[in-house]
């Protein structure tokens, strides 16, 4: 099978395009093959179909079928490096079926080659603001993307009883968290809580869930996201997230994507950078600007809470950051290994 394809690197989290059509019978095995560091290399592959006329530039579904704010602002700034005609510069009316455009932050202040659209992405109803800006020689170095829906966050705290009988895995207990304070204090005091057990926010958007817990509380281990996982009641969700928060303004992002059985400690992670700001704007109770330093770089989020009131077609969360591509051209895939 020869594939067109194209490797972006926004802000680690290296991303594949494949751009021409594979059967989505076929996306989890052809996204293993090629994530195979002797093949391509990455951390994720999204399918995307380049659409020709009408305000959608592309779509575009991952590998497990997951929302990834990274896998977007990598589409994003693709489709600007080839100028897609659906793409448009900054400050034309770009809209989501509505009469008012959506809110920009965190834009690069020069922007005579910011362009931006509109791509659709599987599992997701609307379709997705993104935005890149071009350099010198037309090539894109920063994208973002608004992210769409409506979340959901709850904290709770999370109290270990015992060793299970097997000895495999643990007894855990999960109360829910009502009052902010205890987050913040929790997670921005000076020491964790010893009066009281860790405390955890899940945050669900469209596509993926985040379970955010402190780094000192729970060990950075794969074992951590499937009890926690099962715990919460998230074991048949199609992708799942562990973000491991290091201090106020660092996390280390954990993924698994069920459709590929795979477990990827993300270089960086944009939805679990919004699940980290979400619960920190809804335990304040107002709209807040982070920025998140990663393994592989540091991606900018403003977002308001879910309840805050806004402007009706704001996106409650935008994400931004750097992001290259490091690689286009054709792959060849066995299909014998395959099948």
């Amino acid at each position: 099978m020869r594939l067109r394809f194209a490797k972006l690197n926004p802000a680690g989290n290296t991303t594949i395009l494949v751009l021409d059509p594979v059967p989505e019978s076929m996306h989890a095995e052809v996204a293993s093959n090629l994530m195979n560091p002797a093949v391509l290399g990455g951390e994720q592959v999204g399918f995307v179909t380049l659409m020709a006329g009408g305000p959608i530039a592309a779509s575009m579904r991952m590998m497990g079928g997951e929302f990834c704010g990274n896998a977007a602002r990598s589409l994003g700034a693709y489709l600007a490096s080839i100028r897609h005609l659906a793409l448009g510069k900054s400050g034309e009316k770009v809209t989501l079926g509505m009469e008012c455009p959506h809110v920009r932050r965190g834009v690069p202040k020069d922007n005579d080659n910011l362009l931006e659209g509109l791509i659709q992405i599987h599992g997701v109803e609307e379709p997705v603001l993104v935005q890149a800006k071009l350099d010198d020689e037309e090539m894109p170095f920063w994208a973002s993307c608004a992210f769409p829906g409506v979340p959901e966050v709850d904290f709770y705290f999370v109290e270990t009883l015992s060793w299970t009988s097997s000895g495999s895995g643990r007894n855990i207990r999960v109360l829910p968290c009502l009052n902010p304070r205890d987050l913040l204090e929790s997670w921005l005091g000076e020491i964790a809580l010893k009066i009281l057990p860790p405390v955890v926010a899940v945050v669900r958007l469209e596509g993926i869930t985040h379970i955010v817990v402190d780094a000192r509380d729970y060990r950075m281990e794969e074992n951590v996201l499937i009890g926690l996982g099962e715990a919460f009641g998230l074991a048949d969700e199609a992708c799942i997230g562990m973000i491991f928060r290091r201090g106020a303004d660092e996390i280390v992002p954990l993924v698994h994507v069920a459709a590929t059985d795979t477990f990827v400690w993300e270089s960086s992670c944009a939805s679990g950078s919004v699940a980290v700001a979400l619960a920190y704007a809804t335990a304040l109770g107002k709209p807040g600007c982070y920025d998140f330093k990663q393994p592989g770089g540091t991606l900018s989020v403003t977002v308001r809470p879910p309840d805050a009131k806004g402007e009706p077609c704001a996106p409650y969360a935008t994400v931004s950051g750097d992001v290259r591509i490091v690689a286009e051209g054709t792959v060849f895939v066995d299909t014998v290994s395959i099948h």
